[in-house]
């Protein structure tokens, strides 16, 4: 089957995967739809029942690879030109190497790709506001309304073992923390678990009571990939009167593990985030937790559980802890 072919029937799929009421309007179905069929699932953003699909994927059952059609005319429309079509949303970029040919039936000229569903498409997907997608100088904007649920099929159909590696679940805990002494001044709170994330907001400074100096205090809700997802960020906690806490960040945004702090209050850090699992190492003795522990970063977190780093007399200490308190001037109960 030549180009032309395959171009129109991955068209075609994507147009028809969705089968909704024909009595409802064009303008009230126009928007992202997606389906799962028997051996494969689509994604397209148009009209079900007709042939306004002006962008879609799809892809076999159990493969990581999608089909990516876009109908667009680049500046030399001819079967066969190779072209980079970039789909941004917010920070995030996914180019696409296409191949264009024209569809003689209705006059219409589609570039055909392929891409790798990976974590970044995903993420792409998923995101608010719009979908730009450019061609050399031309460039079109889609809604991203509605994207994240339509693609919930694809996502699941497509992605094998492989790729789903790429994209690790968010763990979820409850934890809190504070920002390490030394910090960069202008330390950016992240829209998502990576430093190519937007930046959202800019941890506050350390404060003083006069006497003391304290550091902002987060709130952990979650980790993935060494990140730290935070719900709040708290500064002048231990100021005292006449100044209040205050909170500074309210939201979803996410924090490197290198930057957070915690005292350890428990003897042991374990091998895994439970009570019976076995010592990774010992950092402190029956009379207490030894002050020669320093963590240098935190690289996970489950439930009330954290995953630390450090150094202990000299040596690398790493493990599980959850008898942690995050109070900057007393010991926790």
């Amino acid at each position: 089957m030549g180009i032309e072919g395959r171009l129109t029937i991955a068209l075609r799929l994507a147009a028809l995967a969705c089968c909704l009421p024909t009595t409802a309007t064009a303008e009230e179905n126009l928007g992202w739809h997606g389906d799962k069929w028997e051996r494969g699932a689509s994604l397209f953003y148009g009209v079900p029942q007709t042939d306004h699909a002006p962008l879609s994927f799809a892809c076999p059952e159990g493969g990581s690879e999608l089909v990516f059609t876009f109908a667009f005319a680049p500046i030399n429309a001819v079967d066969g030109v190779k072209v980079e079509v970039l789909l941004e949303a917010g920070d995030i970029s996914v180019p696409i190497a296409t191949t264009g040919a024209r569809i003689e039936m209705d006059d219409s000229f589609i570039l055909e790709g392929r891409t790798p569903l990976d974590a970044r498409l995903i993420d792409l997907l998923g995101s608010d506001g719009m979908l730009s997608v450019f061609v050399e100088d031309g460039a079109e904007e889609y809604p991203l309304d509605g994207a994240r649920e339509a693609a919930a099929a694809l996502i699941e159909t497509c992605t094998d073992k492989a790729a789903r590696a790429v994209t690790p679940e968010t763990a979820q805990c409850d934890l809190a923390a504070w920002v390490m002494k030394g910090a960069p001044p202008d330390l950016a709170v992240r829209a998502g678990p990576g430093p190519d994330y937007k930046a959202i907001a800019t941890v506050p400074r350390p404060y003083t009571d006069g006497e003391e100096i304290y550091f902002p205090e987060m709130a952990i809700t979650g980790s993935r990939d060494g990140w730290f997802r935070i719900s709040r960020i708290t500064t002048e906690l231990y100021g005292g009167w006449p100044t209040d806490p205050i909170v500074t960040f309210s939201g979803e945004g996410w924090l490197p593990g290198n930057v957070l702090r915690t005292w350890i209050e428990s003897l042991h850090l374990l091998e895994r985030p439970s009570h019976d699992a076995p010592i990774a190492y010992t950092v402190g003795t029956a009379s207490g937790i030894s002050d020669g522990f320093r963590i240098e970063t935190f690289h996970a977190c489950d439930g009330p559980w954290v995953e630390v780093e450090g150094s202990y007399r000299g040596e690398k200490a790493r493990g599980w802890a959850m008898d942690i308190c995050a109070s900057q001037v007393t010991t926790c109960p």
